[in-house]
């Protein structure tokens, strides 16, 4: 007997246990009242409960359910006042939240997904500026290769042609010297030519008077 008193004990402890931790909701009835006991003619200790309000499950009677309110009160709920799942009011208000929810949601999606596609095409555009750019680059560098590959060429034939002018000037001296050279010679030449000529005919000029002097003496002695 014992055995059974302390079976039954522990049984009832395990199903008071057990609905502990579950959760009602007052039915589609407008009011709801917890009471002291399992009557409605207990005096109440909650009125004015709203459908849908979740109470707290503490055990279970007889038809009747005893429950913690959220602001505390303890008492004695009838069963059928009472419901497991929420009362269908507060359902479609529930999913009536989760609709504007998810549509706040696609919409704001549909504005990140409006700046990504902005910003792939900005990216795009600014990939095609900069490959047009990288080009003209390629382009002026290749044109500035040229043009330092010519620049190179002219200073080279410049040194070139320097070293000629230069060689040129060189040989221009020396034939100005030698010119000098020659043109100092003839002037001796013909310095000596004109001095030999003067005194040729200043010879001349002393012989002639002589022979006819001779000649006068020798015909006068015959």
């Amino acid at each position: 007997m014992f055995y059974k008193i302390i079976s039954g004990f522990f049984i009832s402890v395990a199903l008071t246990s057990s609905v502990l931790a579950d959760t009602v909701y007052v039915s589609d009835i407008q009011f709801v009242a917890i009471r002291e006991g399992q009557s409605n003619n207990t005096r109440a200790t909650e009125r004015g409960i709203k459908s849908g309000t979740p109470l707290e499950v503490l055990s279970k009677s007889n038809g009747y359910t005893r429950v913690r309110s959220p602001s505390g009160n303890i008492g004695w709920v009838a069963d059928y006042f009472l419901s497991d799942d929420k009362v269908s009011r507060d359902l479609l208000v529930s999913l009536q939240t989760q609709i504007t929810t998810l549509s706040e949601t696609k919409i704001t999606l549909q504005d990140q997904l409006d700046e990504a596609t902005t910003l792939a095409d900005t990216l795009k555009s600014n990939v095609d500026q900069l490959t047009t750019e990288k080009i003209e680059l390629e382009e002026n560098l290749a044109s500035l290769n040229q043009l330092t590959q010519k620049a190179q060429e002219i200073v080279s034939r410049n040194d070139e042609n320097a070293f000629e002018i230069k060689s040129l000037e060189q040989r221009l001296i020396t034939a100005q010297e030698k010119a000098d050279k020659l043109q100092s010679s003839h002037e001796q030449k013909w310095f000596a030519i004109g001095a030999g000529t003067l005194l040729g005919g200043l010879l001349i000029g002393i012989l002639i008077p002589l022979n006819k002097r001779k000649k006068v003496n020798n015909s006068s002695w015959s």
